[in-house]
């Protein structure tokens, strides 16, 4: 493998883990990610300081054309829009789980939804990848003031939009369980009390598969849809533990097909909101063993 090739695969990771916070998307990652790569081994590097600074300034101003691509398929998108999920059937170390909790859960990934893509870019280079203001406007080609704008008009904007997380990963994980024993016993009040009284949830088809359309709210409403849509599950259905985005999730699969990944956001011990992500694009790259 050629010397750049080597330098840029030892960056991907992390590159990787910039576009997916960008597009919300694993496939439009890869496709910003080859673009890049092609760049780096085209380009005159002799006077790169910063590998990372270097690639990470290409895969931004990549990743904030590849949105107004993302934001025009999102207007003609059938139901909600969910960003497409990173699955994990292994158990993560707890640390390691809670960064990845408050960074890139599909509850904050929706949120930023709400930036544009110059504020999103700017609040995950100094919020997340802890970018100095400086170099943040390198890369955005804006003054330091601007940039210092920017992050600020993305946590105004965030703020109240902000997930409540659930610190203990242990009791999200005994939560995750008890809703899938309520479900596959037809527990409804079991259920409701597993659920805060203004709980939601979200169920991303794209239009592909059967979806509810508009998000279904409140406990009494969403315990029965859950239980509804048990009900109607073929035959064989398997569903498995798992973690969603490093928060803890459930797996639905079908003749070994995964037909829908399910994760919470827990606050004060009470399921707050649910996420369902149920278009098969959107699944095809889960590896199931």
């Amino acid at each position: 493998m050629a010397a750049g090739s080597t330098v840029f695969e030892e960056q991907r990771p992390r590159l990787a883990q910039l576009a997916y916070r960008m597009l919300g998307s694993l496939a439009d990652a890869d496709d910003v990610l080859q673009e890049a790569y092609v760049r780096w081994t085209r380009e005159d590097r002799s006077d790169v300081k910063s590998v990372w600074g270097y690639l990470s300034s290409i895969v931004v101003r990549l990743c904030i054309d590849q949105r107004r691509i993302v934001e025009a398929r999102q207007q003609s998108y059938v139901g909600p829009w969910l960003p497409e999920p990173m699955i994990d059937e292994g158990q993560s170390d707890p640390s390691a789980t809670l960064e990845a909790a408050e960074s890139v859960s599909l509850a904050f990934m929706v949120v930023l939804e709400s930036l544009s893509p110059v504020e999103r870019a700017a609040y995950l280079l100094r919020r997340v990848f802890d970018f100095g203001y400086p170099e943040i406007g390198k890369v955005l080609d804006k003054s330091e003031p601007n940039c210092r704008q920017l992050v600020h008009r993305a946590e105004e904007s965030i703020r109240d939009r902000r997930p409540r997380f659930v610190a203990d990963q242990q009791d999200a994980e005994r939560i995750a369980s008890a809703f899938l024993s309520a479900c596959a016993s037809g527990d409804l009040d079991g259920l409701i009390g597993l659920l805060a009284a203004d709980a939601v949830v979200y169920s991303d088809g794209g239009g592909k598969v059967p979806a509810a359309r508009t998000p279904i709210r409140g406990a009494l409403r969403v315990a029965r849809f859950f239980l509804g849509v048990t009900k109607k599950a073929p035959p064989g259905m398997e569903v498995r533990r798992v973690r969603v985005n490093g928060q803890p999730g459930l797996m639905a699969l079908s003749d070994y097909q995964v037909v829908t990944v399910l994760t919470f956001d827990i606050c004060d011990g009470r399921i707050v909101t649910c996420y369902a992500i149920r278009n098969p694009e959107k699944l095809a790259r889960i590896r199931v063993e």
